[in-house]
Order: C-alpha cells, then structure tokens, then sequence
C-alpha cells in the first residue's frame, strides 16, 4: 500500500533531527495522488466524472489528505479491514450506480447524481490513513447530529496538531509529514463538507443494506452500552476509534471478540461489515449473518456487561467545545438507537404511525394484534360492501381515496399481517415506537375508532338485537360487581322490534342482571328455594279485534317457530300477535315477561329503594323515577342505572370490558356490515376537520405519505414522531378557520336536533369525504413538507421558500418536476421528483434561482453563426450540443429554524445558476419556475388525430431558429420556431430563453397539429416563438 510517508522515503522511514528552519515548512498535499487499492476500483467507477475530479483534485481530496497525514502514524495498521471495506464499498456502489444514459435524464443534476462516495475516493486516492480518517467520519456521522460531529472534528484536529506540533518542540524529533499537516490550515466549512459527504453515503449504504441494518438494530436496541466512559473529547473519541479498528481488523481476520463497549457495534452499523454475533443477554441468541467480509469465522460476542438502564441502545456523551460561539463546553448525548437514530421508510413510517394512533384509542389500543386484526377486518368489510353497491362503501374505497389517510393505514394493516420473522419484529419495534414517542405525532382524537367505541355506541353495530342485549348484560354484571348495584339499580332500555314500529317505535324494558325470587320446592312444601331470573316488560299499543293479522315472527325470534301458538279473544283483541309470540318465547327462556302499554320505565320509589313494578301493583305518579344513561345508544339499547332521590350512585367508573367485547363482536362476525359503514360514512363526511387536531394530523401524514410515495428508496428521521402534525407551518397555509362552530361527535351531530332535516336529506354520500383526502400542496408548502419529514426538527414557513426549485439533504436531491421534464408537459404546483445524489454541502440546502439571470451577448464579427431558415416542414433537433449545468454563485443566506447559538447553520438558502451550455460555450442562466409561470407561455394539446393530416404548413412564413445566436438577437419574424425535436433540455432552455425576451411562447408536442396552433394562437398575436 503507497501512502503519503511512503512519498518521502528517506525522510518519512526514520527519526529526523529537523532543523528549525526546516519546521516551517509547507507541504503541498495536492500535488501528489496515490493509487486506489484495487478493491475501491468500484468505488471509482461508479462516481460520475465530476465527483471523481473533485474526489482526486479538489476540496474533498485536499480534506482527505491533510486529515490522513495528520493522524496516520498515531493509528493502528489494520491492512484487512481496508481491503474489506473495499470490496464492501464497491458492492454498494455497483448497487446503486446510475449508468450514463440515466444520468442524462437528469438534465442540470446529472453531475450529482448517484451515491455520493467522493470523500471515500478521495480517502482510497490518498492513502491508508486517509481511509482511516473516512472510516472515522462514518463512526461519528453515525450517531452524532451534523453540527455536534463537525465540532468534534474541529476538537480532535486541533487537539492532535497540538499533539504533533508539542512532540516536535519537546524533541525536535518527529514526522516530516505529520508535522507539515499540523501546520495546515482545515476550516470548518471543508470539515463539514466532508462530514456531509460521508452522511450521504451512509444512507445510500443502508437503502443497500437495509436487512442487515435492521437486524443489527434489534440487537442494538437491547444492548445498552456506552461507547466508552472517557469524559475527554479528543480521548475518547480516539480510543474510540483504534479500538474499533483494532476489534474489525481481529473479526476479519477469524478473531472472536467480546465487546466491551459499544464502539465495536458502532463500528459494524457505520462500516457496513456485519460479522456473527453471539447475544448473551437478554436471551442467548446466536444471529448468523453469512457476510463474506468474515470467511475466516470472526464472530463477536455482545451482552455480557450488566446494561445501564438510564440508557437505550449505544450511547456517547461527550463535552463539545466548539459547538457554539459562546459559553461553556456543552454537555452532548446521543445513542444509536431505533428511537433517536434512524431514518425510517414510508411503509416504516406508517407503522410506527399505527402505533401513535392506537396509543390515542386507549383502552381499544393496548392489544396491538387485535387492533391490527380489526383494521384489516374494516378493509375487508369495506371491500364487501363496495361490492355489494353500497355507495358509502365506494366513496371510501374508490379510486379517489386510494391516497386517503384510511386507506394508506389499512394498507399498512394488511402488511403487518404478512410479516414474519425478522420483519414482524421490527414491525413490532416501530409499533411501540409510534406508542412511546409518538403521542403528540397524531395528538389524541376526540373519539377512538372513529366514533365507533365512544361509550358503548358500538352496540348498534350489532346484527341481532339479543346479542346486543346479551352483551349489555354481560357488561352490567360487570358495573353491578364494580358498584355494587342490586338488581333493582341497573336496567336495559331498548328499541321493541316490531312490523307496527318502523314509524312508531316503542322502547322496552329488560334487568341488566337476574333478580332473585322465591318459589315453592314441592306443591305440598311450604318451604321455599331462590332462583335468579330475568324479566322483560314489553310495551305494545292496543289494536281492535281482526285489526291485525299475525305477522311473520322476526329473525331475531328465528330459534323457535311460534305458528301453533294459540291466544285467547281478549289476548286478540288487544295485543299485536308479535307481542305474544315475544312473550311466549322468552318465558320458554326461562325469563319472566310482563305485557304492559305504558312506555315509562318501569320503576318506583319507596323511600331510597328503586323497586320494579309489577301489574299487581299500580304506578305511583308521584315517585317518577330518576335514572342515568350509563352505557350504549340510547336509540338502540343502553344500559341505564336507577338513582334514588339521595343520588344512590355519584359516579360512573370507566366500563372495564369494552375493548374485549368491542373486537369479539367483530372477530365473532356479529356485526351488522352495512351498518359499520353507515356509521364510517357518517362520521367522516360530517367531521369539522379545521376543529379536530387529530384529523388534521392524519390528513398531514396522507398529504406527505403521498408525496414521498413517488420518491423510490426515500426515507425519513424518526425524530418527525415527536412533532405536532396539526400545528407544522406548512399545514397552516392550507387551512383556513373553520365556521362549522363547536367541535362535537360527526354521528351526534348528524342524529341529533341540530342536524336539520335538509341536511340529513341531502345526504347522498357519493363522493370521498374531504376528512380523509390529503391537502393540496403547493411548491414551497411541498418543500417545507420534506423539511419536516427529512430532518424531523425544521418546521420552516413556505413563505421563506417561494422561490426555491430544489432542496438537497443527504443522499438526495428534491427537484420541481419542471427541471426535469419537457415544457410541452405542464406540471401541477407540489409535483417534486427525487434524485439520488446531492450537491456535496452540509445540512439541508435549498437552491433558489437569480432574480435577473445573464445571457450570452454575442458580437457583430459572429454574424456569420445566425442560421435563419425559412421553415421546410422538417422538424430536427438542432441543438444536439446543448447541455444543463448547475453552479453556484456564492450568495447564501441561513434560513431561520430557531437561534441556537451554534457555529453551523443546519439550513441554507443557496443561490444557483441553470446554466446552458452549446458545446463548451456559456449560453445563458435560466429561471425555470419564472418562465413555466409567465402568462405568455401555451402549450398545444396533442391533436389525436382530430384534424386529420394536418402538418404546418412550407407557405406560411414561418422562421426556422437553429443556434442559440439567432434566438437571442431579437428575430423580427412574427413567427419563429427553435427546433429542437425532441430534446427536452434544449427545449427547456429555449423556453425560459423566449420567455425572459417576453415573446409570446408556444410550445407544441412531438406530433405538431398546424390547426390545432391556429385554435390556441390567435392570428393577431405578434412575435410567436413556437418551441418545436
């Protein structure tokens, strides 16, 4: 292996008495370039070719250098795990590489494209210590935020040249090499850049290797251990370092280690390098992980420490000096672990968002499998329905509210369910997440499961009225046994089935638990025994003699056939047949049963007691009795608890049961289905979404589910779970006050008095109800979207980003379509495409364009380049040699997330330049989105062959602009065309050119209609630029 002492021979193999004079020397590290080890030749290839410049000339590989020579002869020699980290690396970058011709359909970004590993070739181009010095970048990129690792670096740079330098005057004896670094000059920007760098190519490695990730991440999470416990920044971060590189080197060579500490499995998540490990605690476990970096059978052994509970996962703590401008060392904390340090996929996301919406269900949210299960249920349900017509079904699952909150979360339920292994662990894992750090993510709604759990209103979803009746019971039992309530003190008021009742219904009367009574053991016996029994008062209303024939016998009678029942004449004459079938079957029950007219309860007071009536015993008007709805739908069947007039019961404890009883009912199939989506119909259309933070939080999770849904491999900071979807900056630009008044239950709302009749009339629930569809996005509310979801900290105002057309943020760049497509295709505000890659600074950049970009000025002597051509009906490509470049002016501006007092801006507003180019000539710079905006730019619809042949015309004088000489020097013609047939940049270009000359720009498709023009540009229209 070459490296940088190795340049030097003589000087660099042995102790040198160095002269004073000679001490101040000035190395030039950018003179020399050694040659990449073979196993980084991947590495190399991958890179486009203006990484790999910058990579092997500029900043980054005067970075790599001066950082390798600096620590190079303090670190271990660890000769395998270099070629390891090769061979690794190259896989990567062949995983990930973006061939030639994909790069160009990236128009001004397809320098940037691709995994982002130049400051990894900047290291293989410069030496064993300078990968080294990346191996360390990954180490600390890994666990510590951007603005603690770059001031980390500044500590340890600083300290080691003092390190060096201090040697040298003690002795003057040291390395030429060494020294001559120790006199270099680092800056804080080039540090961060390189700290950017290697972030962006930790993330491309994980999106390769993301099962090994998370499979190191289970362990992880369990391990809790410190780094180490050294107190002294530059300490412990170098011991940190050698022994991580010393454990690798033994596990590659077939070593086994025991991990003291956490920097060894630090290591292993930041390397990418994934060795057998043997987990002593909690479980013993051996985790096979068949990486071919480990032929040799080195297997690590973790678990074996007594674990600090105070901590989760591995954590470092370490004293900062140089992370603000002013006040003392700050105290820093962080750990690698699921909670704190990870980025999460969509569908990742969307569990760990599972997860803070049952913690908002409460009691209905504990059991995550049965919570699961009914989710998935309710899409099934939802499915049948929409089969079976049900037009409320459909506008809940039609193709419009695919992207919908409700959809995009039964979905993930449905995905839970097919996880096994591995997968339903951290499934699992991200669920509980979602529980512990994601309460304020969602917020707490104002009824769980969506209005279907509040107080008992599911009984009404139950199919058969006696097994709501029977589940009201069991639930009594239960509140009796809390409270101590008699028989006397609890009831159950339901709905009397009935052919006579659809527009007259009577309610009836039943006991929540049996009464005791006592009846003769033997006819001759006077001794008596007890027995528990129900009673039932049913009401009816009297009907003349032959008034009423016998109906059919309900299906909620369907157990036992009542046609050989008989009734006496007076029995006919004045109760419906049905009531007599009722009673009939439920003495066969062995309940009691009293026929009565009235509909009051059927209750009486004597002194504090609650007695129930009987017939022998006449109502007294006087003692009207009191109850309490406890429990159910009061429209359907409740439970309700009778209250003396000294107020017998003060308080109603919380029904224990309810969830148990509310996913039986589900899982036993005893749900009414039409009436589940009735009531998810309802509660949705009528939802006041401006009023409900919960609401507005989930459409906010669909508005941004949808957008990083097109944005393949994208991932997201966990840290967003600890944020307030409803009050995100961005979210406030899209909502306005609402003037629905209070917040209330949507069904309540909808049942009650307040609802008029107009309203419940027009409800025809066709369309998807609004609650559930995600905002519409504009550009810079879009960005400030991203912003959220990328760091999971920036709430940033869209009125800061107006003007921004991309934004880049660690292995990626988000671009408005309009950089990226034809011009002929318009584009909708909030349309961001995502491109692997980034422009190599730290933190988030958003690059805005000049308000009053240049262009070429040519001079008279070029006369002779304007090609003027009337048209000859060929539409070409004359602009094969024009070419997008992106550049930076220098102009930037931190953008305001909140002062902190720190040296590094985390957020930058970046002025950038869409340069064109012909050939290797400078034509101009571009303002894409003012130029897609201006109210002179038409675009010409694709014919369809509505015309017939209809091509444009030779006759018409229409000039033919075939150089970017002759678009720019003014054409007098009233009708010009650039023909640049099917090349989309150049067209692109001539677009923005035309509009910032304030031409009337027309741009047509592929296949030109001349009578389509006609139509969309009126004959009096002067100096038409058509974009051909």
């Amino acid at each position: 292996m070459t490296t940088i002492s190795k340049l030097l021979p003589g000087l660099a193999n042995a102790s040198l008495e160095v002269a004073p004079a000679l001490a101040q020397l000035n190395f030039d590290f950018t003179l020399y370039k050694v040659e990449a080890p073979k196993e980084y030749e991947g590495v190399g290839s991958a890179l486009t070719s203006f990484r790999r410049e910058q990579a092997e000339s500029g900043i980054p590989h005067t970075t790599a250098r001066k950082l390798g020579a600096l620590f190079e002869t303090c670190l271990p020699s660890t000769p395998e795990l270099t070629r390891a980290y090769g061979r690794r690396a190259s896989e990567i970058s062949k995983s990930s590489s973006i061939s030639p011709e994909g790069r160009r359909s990236f128009g001004v970004f397809a320098s940037r494209v691709g995994a982002d590993a130049t400051s990894l070739w900047a290291a293989a181009t410069s030496g064993s210590g300078a990968i080294a010095v990346h191996l360390l970048a990954c180490f600390l990129a890994r666990i510590w935020e951007a603005p603690e690792a770059t001031s980390i670096w500044v500590e340890i740079v600083e300290c080691r040249k003092d390190e060096v330098i201090s040697h040298f005057n003690q002795s003057d004896i040291g390395h030429l090499v060494t020294l001559s670094a120790a006199k270099q000059e680092l800056t804080r920007s080039q540090i961060a850049e390189w700290d950017a760098s290697a972030r962006a190519w930790l993330r491309a490695a994980d999106t390769v290797k993301t099962k090994q990730q998370k499979q190191l991440m289970l362990i992880v999470d369990n391990i809790r251990a410190p780094v180490n416990r050294k107190t002294n920044t530059y300490e412990s971060v170098m011991e940190a370092w050698k022994s991580s590189l010393v454990q690798m080197e033994a596990l590659i060579k077939g070593i086994s280690q025991i991990a003291q500490d956490g920097d060894i499995l630090l290591a292993l998540s930041a390397w990418h390098l994934f060795p057998d490990i043997n987990v002593a605690a909690p479980a013993p476990t051996l985790v096979r992980q068949h990486d071919s970096a480990f032929r040799s059978g080195g297997m690590l052994t973790v678990g074996l420490q007594k674990p600090d509970q105070q901590h989760t996962g591995v954590y470092w703590s370490l004293p900062l000096v140089h992370l603000r401008y002013y006040g003392a060392p700050v105290v820093s904390a962080r750990s690698m672990d699921s909670a704190t340090r990870s980025r999460l996929s969509l569908t990742e996301l969307l569990l760990a968002t599972l997860g803070s919406l049952f913690h908002g269900w409460g009691e209905a949210g504990l059991d995550t499998l049965r919570a699961i299960n009914w989710f998935s249920g309710l899409s099934d349900i939802l499915s049948r329905e929409s089969k079976r017509g049900s037009q409320e079904a459909k506008s809940l699952t039609s193709c419009a509210a695919q992207s919908s909150w409700l959809n995009i979360l039964l979905k993930t339920a449905k995905y839970y369910q097919t996880t096994t292994g591995i997968d339903r662990q951290i499934a699992n894992k991200l669920i509980s997440l979602g529980r512990r750090h994601g309460h304020d993510f969602l917020g707490l709604p104002p009824e769980p499961l969506f209005g279907m759990f509040g107080e008992g209103l599911f009984v009404t979803l139950i199919r058969n009225q006696e097994e709501s009746i029977q589940l009201l019971r069991k639930i009594g039992c239960e509140v009796a046994q809390e409270l101590r309530l008699a028989s006397n003190q609890i009831f159950i008021k339901y709905r009397a089935n009935g052919p006579e009742l659809n527009l007259s219904p009577l309610f009836e009367y039943t006991t929540a638990i049996p009464r005791v009574v006592q009846i003769l053991k033997h006819t001759n016996d006077s001794s008596r025994r007890e027995r528990s029994v129900h009673r039932r008062w049913i009401t009816y209303h009297s009907f003349p003699a032959g008034g009423a024939k016998r109906p059919p016998s309900p299906s909620v009678f369907q157990e036992e056939s009542y046609d050989n029942v008989n009734f006496s004449a007076s029995e006919r004459h004045r109760i419906p047949e049905y009531c007599l079938a009722k009673k009939d079957y439920y003495e066969s029950l062995g309940e009691e049963v009293e026929l009565r007219e009235s509909e009051d309860p059927p209750f009486q007071y004597e002194g504090n007691q609650g007695l129930f009536l009987d017939q022998a015993r006449p109502r007294d008007p006087s003692n009207g009795p009191e109850y309490r709805f406890l429990y159910g739908d009061e429209d359907c069947a409740a439970l309700y608890v009778v209250e003396g007039q000294e107020k017998m019961i003060n308080a109603i404890k919380t029904v224990g049961s309810a969830a148990e009883d509310f996913y039986h009912m589900f899982e036993a199939g005893q749900v009414a289905e039409e009436t589940v989506v009735s009531r998810l119909s309802i509660y949705f259309h009528h939802a006041k979404v401006d009023l409900d933070p919960h609401l507005m939080s989930l459409k906010a999770l669909s508005t941004a589910a949808t957008l990083y849904q097109n944005f393949s491999n994208a991932s997201v900071d966990v840290r967003v779970l600890r944020m307030r979807l409803h009050a995100a900056a961005w979210l406030k630009t899209l909502t306005a006050p609402s003037q629905l008044g209070n917040h209330g239950s949507a069904i309540e709302a909808f049942l009650s008095d307040e609802s008029t009749f107009v309203d419940r009339m027009l409800y025809e629930p066709t369309s998807t109800p609004k609650s559930l569809l995600p905002y519409e996005l504009s550009t810079a509310a879009a960005f400030a979207c991203m912003t959220m979801f990328e760091s999971g900290q920036f709430d940033v105002d869209p009125k800061q980003l107006l003007d921004v057309m991309a934004m880049s943020s660690g292995d990626s760049i988000y671009v408005t379509a309009e950089l990226l497509t034809d011009p002929w295709q318009k584009t909708r505000p909030g349309d961001i495409r995502r491109v692997v890659g980034n422009i190599g600074r730290p933190g988030i950049t958003f690059l805005v364009p000049p308000k009053n970009p240049m262009m070429e000025k040519f001079s008279m002597d070029e006369w002779s380049s304007v090609d003027r051509n009337d048209f000859n009906g060929q539409f070409q490509d004359s602009f094969q040699r024009t070419s997008l470049h992106l550049s930076f002016t220098g102009a930037e501006t931190p953008l305001n997330v909140g002062f902190s007092g720190g040296q590094d801006a985390e957020a930058f507003i970046l002025e950038t330049l869409v340069r064109v180019y012909d050939g290797g000539r400078w034509i101009a710079d571009l303002n894409v989105p003012m130029s897609m905006a201006s109210t002179k730019l038409r675009r010409i619809k694709q014919c369809k062959g509505l015309h017939g042949d209809s091509p444009f015309p030779t006759t018409s004088r229409i000039m033919c602009l075939d150089s970017w000489h002759a678009l720019i020097e003014r054409p007098e013609d009233n009708l010009c065309l650039v023909r640049a047939h099917k090349n989309w940049q150049a067209r692109l270009a001539a677009v923005c050119l035309s509009s910032a000359m304030e031409y009337e720009t027309v741009v047509v498709p592929a296949t030109a209609c001349w009578q389509c023009f006609k139509d969309r540009v009126p004959a009096h229209m002067r100096h038409v630029m058509i974009i051909g």
